[in-house]
C-alpha cells in the first residue's frame, strides 16, 4: 500500500495533490505583473488539458510564451497563443506532469513523473494516482525547470517561440527574494495540506451518505452498479493507469432463488458480493453487471497480483458447497489488465463465450487475455 505525505514538497505525491499546487501556479501565470513571462505545461493526454482549457486560453493572453505537451500524432486544437508540443508515446516527457511558471523575479513549478500507482486509501482512481515529484515557489528552482523542457522541447517549438522562451531565461539573473519565497511555500503547503485532507473527508462523507442510502447499489447485494462505476473512473485518459479488470461469470445464480426459494437465492447472492468484496482496497471497486455478471475493477495492479484474485474467487466460489447455505456455484472467469478507457468489457465477455465449450464441466476456469499496454 502506498502512503503518500500530503505535506510534502517532493517525493510520492498523488495528483489530489498536484492538482491543488498546479491550480496556485497556473494562478500565479494568470496574475498580470508587468514582466515578461513564459508558462510551460505538460498534461500526459488531451483530455486532461481540456478540463483546464479556459485558464490557458488566459494565460496565453499574458504571457509571452505558453507551451502545452500532450501525446498526439496530430496538432490538437488549442486555445489562440498556446503553443502545442507533441510527445511521443515511449518518451519520458509522456509520463510528466508539469507546470512551470517564471518571469524575470518570479518563479514556481511542479514536476512530477507517473509511477502507474495509486493510492490504496483514496476512494477512485484519479485523485488517487501517484506521482514522483516536486514543487516550490523558488526562481532559481523553475529556472532550471524551464531551462530543462526547452532543452527537451527542442526542434518542436517554432523559432519565435524559442526566442521568447531564451529572452525570459536569458532576463531571470537578479537575486531571487529567497524570503519572500520559502515564506510564501511554507504558506501554500498548509494551504494544500488541509485541502486535500479536506477533499479526501469530503469524499468518504460522500461515499458513506451514497452506501447508507443505497445510492448506485445493487439492491440485492450492496456491489456497485456500472452507472457508478462510470463516474468513479472519472475523466481517466487512454494510455494512462493501468487497470485490472476480472470478470466472474455464475450461470446458475439465475437459477438459485428458482430451485431452492427467494430466501435461499437472496443469502447466495450475498455470500457471492463478500467473496468479491474481501481484501479489495478501498480504491478497488467491485460491480454487479447483470444478474450473473460481476466485474472486480482493482487499478495499478500487477498481472500477478490480478491471478491471485482470480485463484481467491476461483476457491470461493468451490467452498461454498461447504458452507450455509450450501448450494455450490461454478463460475467463468477472464481476466485482463488495460490502459483503454472506457473499459474493454466487451473483450472479457467475448473471452469466456469464445473458450465456454473448454470450461464445460468445470467447477471454474480462468482466462487470462494479457496485458493491454
Amino acid at each position: 500500500m502506498t502512503i503518500v505525505d500530503s505535506s510534502a514538497r517532493a517525493g510520492l505525491l498523488t495528483k489530489r495533490l498536484l492538482v491543488v499546487v498546479s491550480h496556485a501556479v497556473e494562478r500565479a501565470a494568470m496574475t498580470r505583473s508587468g514582466e515578461p513571462a513564459v508558462v510551460m505545461a505538460l498534461f500526459q493526454r488531451l483530455p486532461y488539458f481540456e478540463k483546464e482549457r479556459e485558464v490557458y486560453a488566459e494565460i496565453a493572453q499574458r504571457a509571452q510564451a505558453t507551451l502545452v505537451g500532450v501525446v498526439e500524432r496530430t496538432r490538437p486544437d488549442l486555445p489562440p497563443g498556446v503553443t502545442p508540443i507533441l510527445l511521443r508515446p515511449d518518451e519520458e516527457l509522456a509520463r510528466e506532469w508539469s507546470v512551470v511558471v517564471l518571469t524575470r523575479a518570479f518563479g514556481a513549478f511542479v514536476v512530477a513523473q507517473d509511477l502507474d500507482q495509486v493510492e490504496g486509501q483514496e476512494l477512485a482512481p484519479e485523485p488517487g494516482r501517484v506521482f514522483h515529484g516536486r514543487w516550490g515557489f523558488r526562481r532559481e528552482e523553475a529556472y532550471a525547470e524551464a531551462a530543462r523542457l526547452r532543452d527537451a522541447f527542442g526542434e518542436r517549438m517554432p523559432p519565435p517561440v524559442r526566442a521568447a522562451v531564451d529572452a525570459v531565461l536569458g532576463g531571470a539573473h537578479g537575486a531571487p527574494a529567497v524570503e519572500v519565497e520559502l515564506r510564501a511555500e511554507a504558506a501554500m503547503r498548509d494551504l494544500a495540506e488541509n485541502l486535500v485532507r479536506h477533499q479526501l473527508d469530503s469524499a468518504r462523507l460522500h461515499e458513506r451518505t451514497e452506501h447508507e442510502r443505497g445510492e448506485r447499489r445493487d439492491p440485492s447485494t450492496g456491489l456497485y452498479t456500472l452507472d457508478s462505476l462510470r463516474t468513479w473512473l472519472g475523466r481517466t485518459a487512454p494510455g494512462t493507469l493501468p487497470v485490472g479488470l476480472t470478470l466472474v461469470r455464475i450461470e446458475e445464480l439465475s437459477r438459485v432463488a428458482e430451485e431452492h426459494g427467494q430466501r435461499i437465492g437472496l443469502h447466495v447472492e450475498h455470500n457471492v458480493a463478500g467473496l468479491l468484496r474481501a481484501d479489495l482496497r478501498p480504491v478497488d471497486r467491485a460491480v454487479r453487471l447483470t444478474k450473473n455478471e460481476f466485474l472486480m475493477v482493482q487499478p495499478a495492479v500487477s498481472e500477478t497480483t490480478l491471478a491471485e484474485t482470480g485463484d481467491r474467487v476461483v476457491k470461493g466460489l468451490r467452498a461454498m458447497r461447504d458452507r450455509p447455505p450450501f448450494v455450490g456455484l461454478s463460475g467463468r472467469i477472464s481476466r485482463l489488465v488495460t490502459r483503454e478507457r472506457p473499459l474493454p468489457l466487451h473483450r472479457l465477455r467475448a473471452a469466456i463465450a469464445q473458450h465456454a465449450n473448454q470450461f464445460a464441466g468445470k467447477i471454474s476456469g480462468e482466462l487470462t487475455l494479457g496485458a493491454d499496454r
